[in-house]
């Protein structure tokens, strides 16, 4: 090889070592591009997984706040998320269930009349039921949402509403009928008091002593007639309503020792604005009612306990027994007026004693199981005005 053939030769190396270089430049420029694409696509990726979370978190804690029992399942129906309310009012645990089949809860519903039931703790709440399917853009079914409301508040509000309705249509009507009878029976009353005062015959003066007896009972029912159609408005005034309660145990001592019956009582020291005396009138009558809620059989002494509890709006007076109870289809009724189950009762106690704690606006309450006791709590608001 002469000396023009190595020069041509390491000319043509020089070029192809410039053109490695160029085609290297153009290699790294494009190898820098892309670690910065990257990256940047990185960073996006990042960003965008970082808002997933934060949206799939922020449903989360949606769904985790929502009072409703919400159970969520997938196109198989395993269980796949459930909500605090879930937990709490079916007393279970999502690391539990997670992956039964929604038939493998065994929700405890009943179903009575219109209502429908869940059984949960030995509670019973009265709910509504939605199941919705999910499905996605392309129509195709992913799962379904199961949704249970507890709208217990809300029925007992319809219940009292409609209690409202016919008490007032039954005060109506009450008022008229004291009205038209009074007249008359006073007549005979007047009459009665005459012949028994003029009549010698000792067989005939007890005669007419019964009929001025059985006028006596009478007028009594319409007394309690006119009470329940025209209440008196309570004079509202602050009261300790731990105090009112006292007396009125007080007042029913004889009563206790006499039917062997057991009371306890744990009072709170608690005033309200309230009326005294029409308050008594009704923890008088409840107090009654529950000794006389012995059992025809029982041998053991009854049992009464008075307790006083509150939250934030109400001081609650519960007043328990252990005796017969009320059966399950009497229980809406109790409070209707002239509907009773004793023999002598005239069926207004519980129905005027109602219309005086609304007119404090404040309810009662009951619970009851037939064959072991009832429970009958009173709520009084308490005052903004009083500490």
């Amino acid at each position: 090889m002469n000396i023009s053939q190595l020069q041509e030769a390491f000319q043509s190396f020089t070029r192809a070592s410039k053109s490695i270089e160029l085609y290297y430049e153009q290699l790294q420029k494009k190898i820098d591009f892309l670690a910065y694409e990257l990256e940047r696509k990185n960073l996006e990726l990042k960003k965008a997984l970082s808002e997933l979370e934060k949206t799939k978190d922020f449903l989360e804690a949606v769904l985790y706040s929502i009072k409703d029992v919400v159970i969520v399942t997938n196109e198989d129906d395993q269980v796949i998320m459930i909500n605090k309310s879930a937990e709490e009012y079916l007393n279970i645990n999502y690391s539990n269930i997670k992956g039964k089949t929604f038939k493998e809860l065994k929700l405890n519903l009943l179903e009575e009349g219109k209502d429908t039931f869940l059984i949960s703790n030995g509670k019973r709440f009265v709910v509504i039921i939605s199941d919705s399917s999910v499905i996605d853009k392309a129509g195709n079914v992913r799962g379904r949402v199961l949704l249970i409301r507890d709208i217990s508040k809300l029925r007992e509000l319809e219940i009292q509403n409609e209690r409202n309705q016919r008490l007032i249509a039954m005060g109506e009507m009450a008022a008229k009928i004291v009205h038209e009878i009074r007249n008359p029976l006073c007549s005979i009353e007047l009459y009665a008091s005459m012949l028994q005062n003029e009549i010698m015959d000792l067989e005939q003066k007890r005669l007419a002593l019964g009929i001025s007896r059985s006028i006596s009972t009478l007028n009594n029912i319409l007394t309690n007639m006119s009470i329940f159609a025209r209440p008196n408005k309570p004079v509202l005034k602050p009261i300790k309503l731990n105090i009112i309660i006292t007396e009125c145990i007080e007042m029913i001592l004889p009563m206790l020792t006499s039917s062997k019956t057991k009371l306890k009582s744990s009072l709170l020291d608690s005033t309200i604005e309230g009326d005294g005396e029409l308050l008594k009138q009704v923890f008088l009558n409840l107090m009654i009612n529950a000794i006389q809620a012995r059992r025809e059989e029982e041998r053991q002494d009854l049992l009464i306990e008075i307790n006083m509890v509150e939250d934030e709006q109400y001081f609650i007076v519960e007043i328990k027994d252990n005796g017969i109870g009320i059966k399950e289809e009497n229980l809406e009724k109790i409070f209707d007026p002239f509907f009773t189950t004793k023999e002598s009762g005239t069926g207004l106690g519980l129905s005027i004693s109602a219309m005086i704690i609304q007119s404090h606006g404040g309810f009662i309450k009951v619970f009851s199981e037939y064959g072991k006791g009832s429970s009958f709590s009173v709520f009084l608001k308490k005052s903004k005005f009083l500490s």
